[in-house]
């Protein structure tokens, strides 16, 4: 019975580096982050209008205003709420990517972060914390004798000093494990680790007889995977022996006049033709009237 077994043993698994295990988990520290400035925008979300009806009638914009912006302001902490949990799942999914060794989710990581990244500078510039609840805010405006009047509140300013200083020691911390992440997933160990592999590793035991070893082209298909059919040995003459005189040649077979005739017809049409000079000629039909 053939052998029929594959020159290639199936590759190991990849057993993931360091860096990559400390760059998952410290995206789940983030993600974990997120969810906690959302329970914090829920729990001050109670009495947020009043906080910024209260801010609205000190700027000196028409009461009126408030008809219009009111119930908006009541969803704001909902909808930013909202995103902090969405943006938690985001980062889960993409550290559960990385941990598998996925080229795709370490792209995204990285576009991510620097998305992040930069709305917590565009937070910390505009509202004094990097938290995406900074990115939220209320606006009214209205004119009367006495000029325009323009009323703007980010969405942390109407919100205690409590949640100030707890989304902006998350989202600092958030900031600096997501550049540290970001680092960690460049490093050689990580290259490593999200190369393609293929699909077959070679065996440790090398390749059976019959197939090519790794590296090198394939050749034909050893011939024991089919059966050959018993084609018989070509014969040839046996060699003479050493001092076995050699049989001379036999002398050619006599042209019948049939050929003879034949063969000077093709030397007529050859001189017609112009392929044979007229001593050619008379010497080819001398030589075959012999």
């Amino acid at each position: 019975m053939t052998d029929t077994a594959a020159p290639y043993a199936a590759p190991a698994p990849k057993l993931r580096p360091a860096a990559v295990t400390a760059a998952t988990w410290l995206l789940v520290a983030v993600a974990a982050a997120y969810l906690i400035d959302a329970v914090m925008i829920m729990a001050g979300s109670g009495g947020y209008p009043d906080r910024v009806r209260e801010a609205m009638e000190g700027s000196g914009v028409d009461p009126r205003a408030w008809q219009i912006v009111g119930n908006f302001t009541g969803a704001l902490p909902v909808v930013v709420a909202g995103f902090s949990i969405l943006s938690a799942a985001v980062v889960l999914i993409l550290a559960l990517t990385i941990s598998r060794g996925s080229t795709v989710g370490r792209i995204l990581t990285w576009i991510a972060t620097g998305f992040a990244l930069l709305c917590n500078v565009c937070g910390l510039g505009s509202a004094g914390t990097p938290a995406f609840s900074s990115i939220a805010y209320v606006n009214a405006s209205s004119r009367d004798r006495s000029g325009v009047h323009v009323f703007a509140q980010r969405l942390p300013d109407g919100y205690p000093d409590w949640y100030r200083y707890g989304s902006l020691a998350l989202f600092t911390l958030g900031a600096l494990a997501l550049i540290t992440a970001t680092v960690l997933l460049a490093m050689p160990a990580a290259n490593a680790y999200f190369r393609r592999t293929p699909r077959f590793a070679p065996s440790p035991y090398g390749a059976p007889a019959g197939y090519p070893a790794p590296g090198h082209p394939a050749g034909p298909y050893p011939a024991a995977q089919y059966p050959a059919a018993p084609y018989p040995a070509a014969q040839y003459p046996a060699a003479p022996l050493p001092g076995t005189p050699v049989p001379a040649a036999a002398p050619p077979a006599p042209r019948t006049p049939e050929q003879v005739a034949e063969e000077l017809a093709t030397l007529e049409r050859r001189r017609e033709r112009g392929e044979l000079t007229d001593e050619q000629y008379a010497a080819e039909r001398a030589r075959l009237n012999g």
